[in-house]
């Protein structure tokens, strides 16, 4: 089975499939709340993205940043914020394939979907206003 086959078994297991738009190369985009989240398997892992930002703030960058951290420490490891080597600012979760089953995918877009509608509203207030 393709990583897109699987997500895509994942996402009718979990009830997500009629929310998971199929964006093509096995990725699909749900959206929840404010923020649109991206799943796709890669390589060995099954990854949940949320792309927030094109960029970090031109001023406040390092309380940007430093808020970014503080924020994963609160998540406890479920997700992470992320700045991309194109400067984006997105949130994610990823997992080895090996022994997900769709409980746990499930817990991973709900993670990434409430984190992300939820922070990404705080962060364009607090930093891009």
């Amino acid at each position: 089975m393709s990583g897109g086959d699987l997500v895509a078994e994942l996402l009718t297991k979990s009830g997500f499939d009629d929310a998971a738009e199929p964006i093509g190369n096995g990725m699909f985009r749900i959206e929840w709340g404010a923020a649109t989240l991206i799943t796709g398997a890669a390589g060995e892992s099954i990854v949940v993205y949320a792309p927030l930002f094109e960029a970090v703030p031109e001023t406040n960058t390092e309380a940007f940043l430093r808020r970014l951290l503080e924020l994963n420490s609160d998540m406890g490891g479920t997700a992470a914020f992320l700045v991309q080597k194109d400067g984006s600012v997105a949130l994610q979760v990823g997992r080895g394939i090996d022994g997900l089953d769709h409980k746990e995918f499930s817990l991973m877009i709900g993670t990434v979907g409430r984190f992300a509608d939820d922070f990404g509203d705080k962060l364009a207030s607090e930093f891009y206003a």
